[in-house]
């Protein structure tokens, strides 16, 4: 049975960026990648983009090679979870005796480990406040004989902080779902939502390429950003999905002006 890191939280002490934790996971440790079997691992709308770029594929193509989708039973939203293979429920990306092969795009999850972070966006400021756990796994070696990190050290050296601000959008968007008093989506939504997070190669096609008017009513100069990045497409994907299924916030800034579509 697969467990999720949440299962092994350590929530007797909050870190922030200045506090330390000791941890290395090296080749030499005994437990080296037995962490990526039998795992529940949910990818996030920028880790399915990173890794499709990384493997060379279309979002549509890696979602259904690699994902499978269920809509969430509290949350009543489309979650995509990435697949295990074989008998022993192997990470898809680990090749035996030499490790990750998508280390450089692989997910926020894996990066962050063995932190886990709490955020939350302030109403007061509109910034987001996070504070990181220790997820202590019993079969983890990576406490012993170790290095010392302060939080940021780490984030900085796993590359942390822009998978955080592309959660922290995902998260306006759920934020926007919960408040809206909304609890179930129909096919159609669903499929929007979908579309507009996860499968962002069929969002490029519908939004820049296919006949709607939510194209003509942007700013020319957005399209043309979103037209040439694809990071920023994604942003405005899940903004243009806030948009269209909860009603809160223009796309250009992602809700911070407090604009609502009426």
């Amino acid at each position: 049975m697969s467990h999720g890191p949440e299962s092994y939280l350590d929530d007797s002490r909050q870190l922030t960026d200045e506090s330390t934790f000791c941890f290395s996971c090296t080749p030499e440790k005994k437990c080296f990648t037995k962490c990526c079997y039998d795992i529940n691992l949910v990818l996030m709308p920028y880790d399915i983009l990173m890794l499709k770029n990384k493997l060379n594929m279309t979002s549509g193509d890696f979602l259904k090679k690699y994902t499978s989708v269920h809509v969430g039973f509290g949350s009543g939203l489309p979650v995509v979870i990435l697949k295990m293979e074989g008998p022993y429920l192997k990470c898809p990306f680990l090749e035996e005796g030499k490790g990750c092969t998508v280390y450089d795009s692989r997910p926020g999850a894996c990066r962050t480990y063995p932190l886990a972070r709490m955020a939350k966006r302030s109403k007061d400021t509109d910034e987001v406040e996070e504070f990181y756990y220790i997820v202590r796994e019993p079969d983890c070696h990576g406490f012993k004989d170790c290095r010392e990190w302060t939080v940021k050290e780490w984030k900085d050296n796993e590359g942390i902080d822009e998978y955080n601000k592309m959660n922290d959008i995902f998260g306006e968007l759920l934020q926007a779902k919960t408040e809206s008093g909304i609890e179930h989506l129909n096919a159609d939504q669903i499929d929007i939502f979908y579309m507009g997070c996860y499968d962002i190669d069929s969002f490029r096609q519908h939004f820049l390429e296919g006949p709607n008017l939510d194209r003509y009513m942007e700013d020319p100069q957005v399209i043309e950003l979103i037209s040439k990045d694809e990071k920023e497409l994604l942003k405005y994907g899940m903004r243009w999905v806030k948009r269209k299924l909860f009603g809160k916030g223009c796309l250009a800034c992602a809700g911070a002006c407090g604009t609502e579509n009426k």
